[in-house]
């Protein structure tokens, strides 16, 4: 009998997003919900749908320089978030504060699973969004990790999507963004104080840019994302993906 290469499947191409009503997002730091699936959030909000979006980190690492007064730094990231927010349609804003870039233990991701899943039972989203599994920022690598087990914990867990930010991975769906993609590009420039450092509108047009591969023709901007499963296991000695 004959055997065949069978390389991964191609992505799924949408013109909208996975689901809707009630949505969920979870970023590691403010810019996080832009920078990956803000386009997605924004064909959500002109759908009428409600977005939630949780920040789990005050951001204050995204100073390099080090010179900035943390509790002044804190404000300004909170506003730029406030500020996205606006343009994209996310109607409601959490800032849980924990520091960021941190050496994060087992324990630490045993002790807050359960705020993640109080989060869950009291949104009751039909939809999160959150990093993908394969993200090689360390945050956001601990964000997936809380995400995949909170799921495993609450009751016909919605379906999730990983998205991209630091990494691309092997996206399960990509989705058409072209026609909001002012919006994305507008609210990424509601962060100045990250783009001071860092030119995250270039490098995350690129990869919406290459997305784009994988849609129609004529499409401009695809949002990749991976289908999150959920995993009451899964750690810090995961292997790579979902």
């Amino acid at each position: 009998m004959s055997r065949f290469l069978r390389p991964i499947p191609p992505p799924k191409p949408l013109n909208e997003p996975p689901g809707s009503g009630r949505v969920l997002v979870v970023a590691p730091h403010p810019d996080d919900e832009t920078i990956g699936p803000g386009g997605t959030l924004a064909l959500h909000a002109d759908a009428g749908d409600s977005i939630h979006c949780v920040f789990l980190t005050a951001g204050l690492s995204g100073d390099p320089t080090g010179k900035e007064d943390p509790a002044e730094y804190g404000a300004t990231r909170q506003a730029e978030a406030r500020h996205a927010a606006a343009v994209i349609g996310i109607g409601e804003l959490e800032f849980w504060g924990y520091p960021d870039n941190h050496v994060i233990s087992e324990a630490d991701v045993a002790g807050l699973v359960p705020r993640v899943v109080k989060l869950l039972e009291r949104i009751r989203p039909d939809v999160v969004y959150g990093p993908h599994l394969a993200d090689q920022h360390s945050d956001h690598y601990t964000a997936a990790v809380l995400i995949k087990r909170a799921l495993a914990a609450v009751e016909n867990p919605p379906p999730a999507f990983g998205y991209e930010v630091w990494s691309a991975g092997s996206a399960s769906h990509v989705i058409d963004v072209s026609s909001v993609y002012d919006r994305k590009r507008e609210a990424i420039r509601c962060y100045p104080s990250q783009l001071q450092h860092t030119d995250i509108e270039r490098f995350i047009s690129g990869l919406n840019a290459h997305r784009a591969a994988f849609l129609e023709k004529g499409a401009r901007y695809g949002e990749g994302f991976l289908a999150v499963t959920p995993d009451a296991h899964v750690g810090f000695d995961a292997e790579e993906g979902d």
